[in-house]
């Protein structure tokens, strides 16, 4: 199909707009012959000069042909134009139109495509190749339309999946609040060890302590009673030693 379009655009520019030939400048006549051999660049510069002496209707639809074999399609959508504007018969208009067409399709503006289209064919409703052409235009737009809907479609699922990731699901916060109240626990369970383990260490402690006291207690309760007892042997010795035998009382 894209071959025949582009078929289809050589046919047209090689297509002459009748009506022009007793007016035509020399330098018309020689971008014309330029043209015919393929020399769009050369043929290029004859329609501007001959533009440029006569702005006429031909010049600027000519001048459009050779820019558009050139692939300078912005510069040709702007000759086209200029030359519709010019055109008074709807043959003319037709012809331009379905080049512009043309031009709009070879960059890609499927919709303004369409419009030119149907411009032409408002004019003349019988070309079969402004037909096919708008039809395969309409099909571009809507493979167009197609794969710019899925590329947002896409873009949303990238940007929902990245929300997604960055925002924990409900399962994720249950499990980290199942697992703060387990590390809670478990804290709470080794301080109450933590804190057992020295009781117990505290109470083995005071017993050893204990026993060391008791033993000493008694030592010093034997030495205290050995001083006791010493102090009242030596008191009666000294009593035993006072006392004196009474007079005979007789």
């Amino acid at each position: 199909m894209k071959n025949k379009f582009y078929n289809l655009i050589i046919f047209f520019n090689l297509c002459q707009i009748m009506g022009f030939g007793q007016s035509a400048h020399k330098s018309l006549r020689d971008g014309d012959m330029l043209y015919g051999f393929g020399k769009f660049s050369e043929a290029e510069t004859a329609y501007r000069k001959a533009e440029s002496a006569d702005p006429g209707l031909k010049p600027s639809y000519n001048l459009g042909n050779s820019l558009m074999n050139q692939e300078r399609y912005d510069e040709a959508v702007k000759k086209y134009e200029d030359a519709a504007s010019k055109a008074s018969t709807n043959s003319d208009k037709a012809k331009i139109y379905h080049n512009l067409g043309n031009a709009l399709f070879k960059k890609e503006q499927f919709q303004e495509s369409i419009n030119a289209f149907k411009n032409s064919l408002k004019y003349d409703a019988t070309t079969k190749a402004t037909k096919e052409n708008l039809a395969m235009a309409q099909n571009e737009l809507k493979k167009k339309q197609q794969q710019e809907k899925k590329n947002k479609d896409k873009n949303e699922d990238k940007n929902k999946d990245q929300e997604d990731k960055n925002q924990p699901n409900k399962d994720d916060l249950n499990k980290s609040d199942d697992q703060n109240k387990s590390d809670q626990e478990k804290n709470k369970d080794d301080e109450h060890q933590a804190q057992n383990n020295q009781r117990e260490k505290d109470q083995q402690g005071d017993t050893g302590s204990d026993k060391k006291m008791t033993k000493q207690d008694a030592k010093k309760l034997l030495e205290i009673m050995d001083n006791e007892e010493k102090k009242v042997h030596q008191k009666m010795r000294r009593v035993e030693g006072s006392v004196k035998k009474p007079k005979k009382d007789w």
